[in-house]
Order: structure tokens, then C-alpha cells, then sequence
């Protein structure tokens, strides 16, 4: 890759996803790129860390003909990829499907969950971590199903 189809690269993704670009040399190493520091005329100069690793901020000089390709490590939407080469109004079925979720929801106001019922104080109490678990996880379950049975009239499960 030349220097110039690397800087028009980077100059097409928004500078809010610069950190999540991965570059991919031509020996098939992966460095992810947190921040580019400098574009020289043979190397491009960043700071970031090897793919696999936990090892950030590292300091690396990458000639661009080492780099085979550019890759935003994320989910794009077809709609993004149409803008960062300035076509709009694309509208694909992700986008639409994004939009029923952000219509509002009926949601569950805190008085109307039930509380789990406290134990009596003659009941035996769990001490081992497994057993505290599976009476919290009943416990939520019978909230739940008591606070569905007062909403719909029925229980979860209950046929007609």
C-alpha cells in the first residue's frame, strides 16, 4: 500500500473509529491502532498493540508496504460505508430494524414487581454459595411469575 491510499484511507473513516482500525500486514500480523501519531513518506507511525496481546501503548513504525490491508474491527452497517465515500440517504435493513428499537416501550415500572417474600425467621438459611444461588434465582422466579400472573390475569405457561 502507498502512502497515499493509506492517509485517503484513514481520511474516509471518522476519526472516532481511528481506535478500533486494525492493520494487517502482508505477513498476516495483526497491530490495532489506537492512535496515529504520524504519516512519514515510507512509514506511518501510531500507537497501539499487537493483535493476541494485552500489551497497549506500544510504539510502532509500520512501512506502508508492509501493510496489506485496513480493518475497522467492528459491525458497519452498509449505511456507514456508503458515507465515508459521501453517498446518502442509503437506508438498509439494519438501519430500519434499528429503528423499531428505539420506538418507545411499555416498560415495567418498579411498583409493579412483586418482591421476593422474605424467608421466615424459622426457615433454614443456605450457607453454601450453590444453594444461596438457586434459592435467589427461585426466588426471582416466583417474583416473576407472581408479577406476570397480576398484569395478564394467568400464569406463564398456562393454556387457555
Amino acid at each position: 500500500m502507498r502512502r497515499e491510499e493509506c492517509v485517503e484511507l484513514f481520511k474516509r473513516i471518522p476519526e472516532s473509529s481511528h481506535a478500533q482500525i486494525n492493520l494487517v500486514l502482508r505477513n498476516q500480523a495483526v497491530l490495532a491502532v489506537d492512535t496515529v501519531a504520524r504519516f512519514e513518506p515510507h512509514y506511518i507511525v501510531f500507537r497501539g498493540r499487537e493483535g493476541g496481546s494485552t500489551d497497549e501503548g506500544r510504539a510502532f513504525f509500520v512501512p506502508y508496504e508492509e501493510i496489506a490491508y485496513l480493518r475497522l474491527e467492528r459491525v458497519v452497517r452498509m449505511s456507514e460505508l456508503k458515507a465515508m465515500y459521501g453517498e446518502s440517504g442509503f437506508v438498509d435493513a439494519e438501519d430500519r430494524l434499528t429503528a423499531d428499537e428505539k420506538k418507545p416501550t411499555t416498560e415495567v415500572t418498579p411498583s409493579t414487581v412483586a418482591t421476593p417474600t422474605p424467608l421466615p425467621s424459622t426457615a433454614v438459611v443456605p450457607q453454601d454459595p450453590a444453594s444461596i444461588a438457586k434459592h435467589n434465582l427461585l426466588e426471582r422466579i416466583r417474583a416473576t411469575r407472581a408479577n406476570a400472573a397480576s398484569v395478564t390475569g394467568k400464569l406463564p405457561g398456562d393454556k387457555k
